[in-house]
């Protein structure tokens, strides 16, 4: 069984990112920064920083951020947390960003389902829902229209609905968007709902290898006939 002593987490899905780290039952470090497209340039001073608060302290996991959100910065979060991992011999996990925000953690544990729900815009006219679960995990994403957004709202009254986008973009009822938090992933929270976790869940996350949460499958387009790398020889 993974004993979790001293837990340093790692969130740069979005510009307001964050560090922090927890041993024991206590706080020992916590940093937000503003990190916009410069994730690779911001955040490993605060990174050093927490890590030197260690004074010695063995780490015993990592937690990371994976999205959804910034590209370049899940994946600069996702490089870091490998690379620390790799010199302190630790465990390293991670775990979407959205059950990280305040409305997520405030819902964790309810016996409504859901009582919160993440929303947001998917690019080329989609948008998605995402429900948070009572362990505090967020499900994964639901695509749809902007239409079916509106129903898909309508029929949830009561349910906290919060998004890392800005909502007056959507057009969106009045009423709809006023219910609507605009709100961020936080390091820390990030710690909280690990700790919140079972051990067999834990364990599940340990296994899986670390990628950034998609809304969708990663779009490549081919290459041109006659680009050179389709040449042979």
């Amino acid at each position: 069984m993974l004993r979790v002593d001293t837990i340093l987490a790692i969130e740069t899905s979005v510009p307001q990112a964050s560090i922090a780290l927890w041993s024991d039952g206590n706080w020992l470090f916590k940093a937000a920064f503003t990190s916009d497209r410069n994730h690779n340039s911001t955040v490993f001073n605060p990174l050093a920083e927490a890590l030197d608060y260690l004074a010695g302290k063995a780490l015993s996991a990592i937690v990371v951020g994976t999205g959804p959100g910034s590209y370049s910065g899940i994946r600069i979060g996702i490089a870091a947390a490998q690379g620390v991992a790799i010199a302190r011999g630790c465990a390293l996990a991670g775990l979407g960003s959205l059950a990280a925000t305040p409305v997520a953690r405030a819902a964790a544990g309810s016996p409504k389902a859901p009582s919160a729900m993440a929303i947001g815009d998917a690019r080329r006219g989609l948008y998605y829902v995402a429900p948070i679960m009572a362990n505090g995990e967020a499900k994964e994403a639901e695509l749809m229209d902007a239409q079916a957004l509106k129903n898909h709202l309508m029929k949830r009254p009561d349910c906290a609905l919060f998004t890392l986008d800005d909502p007056s973009k959507w057009e969106l009822d009045t009423s709809l968007e006023k219910r609507i938090i605009h709100t961020h992933p936080e390091a820390p929270s990030l710690i909280e709902v690990w700790l919140g976790l079972d051990q067999a869940r834990r364990e599940e996350l340990l296994a899986q290898p670390l990628a950034p949460s998609y809304l969708r499958a990663p779009f490549t387009s081919k290459a041109k006939p006659g680009h050179p790398l389709l040449r042979k020889g």
